[in-house]
């Protein structure tokens, strides 16, 4: 595995744009708007620490305190919404990245995705 230093660079500008460009095609997506609009009250504040937390993965940066994985249990997601949710991302990501970091982006994201699964299989299923 490549050091930080040597991976091709993304910065706060492309972190940003990358988790705005995500969120338009969320909220327009059929499956997972109704989902996400339930759970979000406050977009800009969602969008604000989504990209702190992206920061975090991606850049190194510590603006970051939050449990992405807690943040996200309350959520009744089913493998559907998981595979739309990586879908959106990728797709995002290869619109608003240049291409030499897509593979360590999507890495992580598949990271995550594997991560929030995990724990939705742990969860008790609500009737």
């Amino acid at each position: 595995m490549q050091d930080r230093a040597a991976q091709p660079q993304v910065d706060e500008a492309m972190v940003e744009a990358l988790v705005r460009r995500f969120y338009d095609r969320v909220k327009a997506d059929r499956l997972l708007g109704p989902l996400f609009r339930m759970a979000i009250a406050d977009w800009d504040g969602h969008l604000k620490v989504v990209a702190d937390f992206w920061s975090r993965v991606l850049l190194g940066s510590d603006r970051y305190r939050g449990c992405v994985m807690g943040a996200h249990g309350g959520l009744m997601m089913k493998p559907a919404h998981f595979d739309r949710w990586l879908a959106l991302f990728k797709v995002s990501a290869e619109e608003t990245l240049p291409p030499a970091a897509l593979e360590r982006v999507l890495d992580a994201a598949i990271f995550v995705d594997r991560r929030l699964r995990a724990i939705h299989a742990r969860q008790p299923r609500r009737a």
